[in-house]
């Protein structure tokens, strides 16, 4: 796991925070601190033990080419980001638009999403991590250790990611002509009355696209690891 590049150090932030921060969610100032000392702050002593138990893992079976497997992981990756993005990009259409516009059906249509992204994604680390385990010693070791982090860091990042339909509510709120105090709603906005709940839906679809992708990242660093593995094999 490697350390979040500093704001400071002149590189951009990821994007879903870059897209966050256009929504109007307050973001620390300052750099963060190092990987090491962040983690510390997630692992308690129960946790210290079993990521020590998982640096020791060894494997029960002898193991067999899983590169076949490994494949198909990635084939069904590509397949179900494809079909999640389609379905994010229709956000808002099933919804029938009235005078008064109701929130909470965005926001549950919203929430139905990304719990689909949450499914698939899990569905997809555990059926690489389960290979791994099948393919020999390292990487069975490297799916324990990933199993351990992911466990560890469960309710830390359910957290974090909680707080992106609180975000979508206030940018709902911000957006909508019927919370404006001002005679002219497009004068804050900077859109036209018309089209602020277009923009909306515009932009929950990006976020959680940029979410899906944070998702994703574990598991295409699994089979980064995977394909490296295989490749070094004899």
């Amino acid at each position: 796991m490697t350390q979040s590049p500093s704001h400071s150090a002149g590189v951009s932030p990821p994007r879903l925070l870059q897209l966050l921060a256009q929504s109007g969610a307050p973001l620390a100032d300052g750099p963060l601190p190092c990987c090491g000392e962040r983690l510390g702050r997630l692992f308690g002593l129960s946790d210290t033990l079993v990521l020590d138990s998982a640096i020791a893992f060894r494997s029960r079976h002898p193991g067999m080419d899983q590169g076949p497997a490994f494949e198909r992981i990635i084939k069904e990756l590509a397949t179900t980001r494809t079909a999640l993005v389609r379905k994010i990009s229709k956000y808002g259409d099933e919804i029938e638009p009235t005078d008064n516009v109701d929130f909470e059906l965005y926001l549950n249509s919203w929430l139905t999403l990304q719990r689909r992204v949450i499914a698939a994604s899990r569905q997809l680390r555990d059926k690489t991590r389960k290979a791994m385990k099948d393919h020999n010693q390292n990487l069975a070791r490297l799916a324990e250790l990933d199993s351990t982090f992911d466990q560890a860091m469960t309710g830390y990042t359910s957290q974090c990611f909680s707080h992106i339909s609180k975000v979508l509510e206030q940018r709902f709120h911000a957006l909508s002509p019927a919370e404006q105090t001002t005679s002219d709603p497009s004068h804050e906005t900077g859109i036209a009355p018309d089209d602020w709940l277009h923009r909306y839906c515009e932009e929950a679809q990006n976020l959680l696209l940029a979410e899906l992708d944070v998702r994703l990242e574990p598991v295409l660093g699994l089979l980064e690891a995977c394909h490296n593995e295989v490749m070094d094999s004899p």
